[in-house]
């Protein structure tokens, strides 16, 4: 019994280790989308939703501190879901994900 406590102690420690801070900053222009983001394994997933009756272009911005900006251009139909994903090639302390969306017929 306490060896299978220790081995989910040690394995919440080390979820937890992975853990960072993510700060998201979205604009949706008035449209009717939805920004999720997970933390799964190693990469950082923002699930987008589309709950507008037309199709929508999204540009997605992962910034990790000192390393390289990694942007993910993302076309979603209407009613349709898009994924964007990060893998960071360095520990993570803070993550900043900035999204803007706009009517993907509409040039920005």
């Amino acid at each position: 019994m306490r060896y299978r406590a220790a081995i989910i102690g040690l394995f919440f420690i080390a979820l937890q280790a992975q853990a960072y801070q993510t700060d998201l900053r979205f604009e949706s222009q008035g449209l009717d989308i939805e920004a999720i983001p997970n933390l799964i394994e190693n990469a950082t997933v923002v699930r987008l939703i589309n709950h507008e009756k037309v199709a929508v272009r999204c540009d997605v911005v992962f910034r990790n501190g000192p390393e390289l900006s990694r942007p993910r251009k993302i076309n979603i139909k209407a009613g349709d879901t898009g994924i964007a994903r990060f893998s960071p090639s360095r520990s993570v302390i803070r993550l900043q994900i900035d999204i803007e969306c706009w009517h993907s017929d509409t040039d920005r």
